[in-house]
């Protein structure tokens, strides 16, 4: 468990010591290191995991399964990309090890680009650790790295040309088909930018779903509405998002981010509301909070931005991270300490110990 409260103390620490500015500004090298370190961190802790996660099992087996077959059968039995990854990696002899450190170099680098758009990157990147970078980095691999490329997309929307976005679309897909539902809260920041482009992207969308995603529809049927499968804290989880969402939509005026970014941040706080609305009325609380994982990214921008958001003056903002500090703190805690499914993540364990 140390090493989990390591990954989490570095944001905190980062966080009362980043000066407080009025306006948004780049990262000095210093800055740019403390941020790069901590990615490597992050990558070490998933690449060395052994036994640790919730899907270790289901993703070691699809390894094995894996290593001995084709490239064609690799991109064929699981979502394309993931299946590439896994068969490089099985070329290489470096196991499933280097499957999981590409994934979460994927969601770290992400949530970082992200962070950087905010006024508080550290604080950004703090609310990630407990959840997404723990439960889902360590847990959900190929979602995880999806959600990575998602939060690359947003981060990038004002200076890459809409082609570049879609690409970015395309890769999350490859890498878990349920990131197809992604695409239609990227519309509108299309639209502004090209209409053509934004056809395309919803021409792509829905031929990624058609092709991909439709087809293991059966699947979750099978696995989560059938068997009416509950997901554990599934309430608690949707809540932590469901807040940050009611804020940004209560305050959106104050929201500093650019008019694209802004819109893909409040498509996104919309399909939370939904999202907790199909909680009450769907057979399966897993399939819910499976989908529900690529909107509780909205945490990383309403506690980035939660000075505007709020209001708050510099002379305030000390405070408020302290504040937000100890609600991180608690989040994790809980998860860590009295979550049913934490056993899978505590304690910690690494190839290391192995050697």
């Amino acid at each position: 468990m140390t090493i989990y409260w390591l990954l989490f103390a570095f944001p905190a620490i980062m966080a009362l010591a980043y000066p407080i500015r009025t306006e948004r500004y780049i990262p000095g090298p210093a800055q740019g290191l403390a941020l790069m370190a901590f990615v490597l961190f992050y990558v070490l802790l998933g690449a060395l995991r052994f036994e640790t996660g919730g899907d270790w099992l289901t993703y070691g087996e699809m390894f094995d399964e894996i290593q001995s077959e084709s490239l064609l059968y690799a991109v064929t039995t699981t979502d394309p990309l993931y299946g590439v990854i896994n068969w490089m990696s099985a070329q290489l002899g470096t196991g499933i090890y280097l499957v999981n450190g590409i994934c979460c170099f994927v969601l770290g680098y992400g949530a970082v680009r992200a962070a950087l758009t905010t006024r508080e990157p550290w604080l950004a990147l703090l609310i990630a650790v407990p959840y997404l970078l723990i439960v889902v980095g360590l847990g959900y691999v190929r979602q995880g790295a999806a959600i990575g490329v998602i939060l690359i997309a947003i981060s990038s929307i004002d200076r890459s040309r809409p082609l570049r976005t879609i690409v970015y679309l395309v890769i999350a897909t490859l890498l878990h088909s349920s990131a197809a539902m992604a695409v239609p809260l990227f519309g509108y920041a299309l639209i502004k930018r090209n209409r053509a482009f934004a056809i395309v992207a919803m021409v792509v969308g829905a031929l990624m779903f058609v092709t991909l995603l439709a087809p293991r529809l059966n699947q979750f049927e099978i696995g989560y509405i059938d068997t009416e499968y509950e997901s554990s804290g599934a309430g608690i989880r949707l809540l932590m998002g469901l807040v940050p969402s009611l804020l940004i939509l209560a305050r959106y005026r104050r929201f500093a981010s650019s008019a694209r970014t802004r819109s893909i941040w409040i498509a996104i706080s919309i399909a939370n509301l939904m999202a907790g609305v199909a909680l009450l009325i769907s057979a399966s609380s897993t399939l819910v909070d499976r989908v529900a994982l690529y909107f509780s990214i909205v945490q990383l921008a309403a506690f980035g931005d939660i000075r505007d958001l709020l209001g708050i003056s510099n002379r305030m903002t000390f405070f408020l991270r302290i504040l937000l500090i100890a609600i991180a703190a608690a989040v994790q805690t809980v998860w860590l300490v009295y979550a049913t499914h934490s056993i899978y993540w505590v304690p910690y364990q690494s190839i290391l110990q192995n050697l």
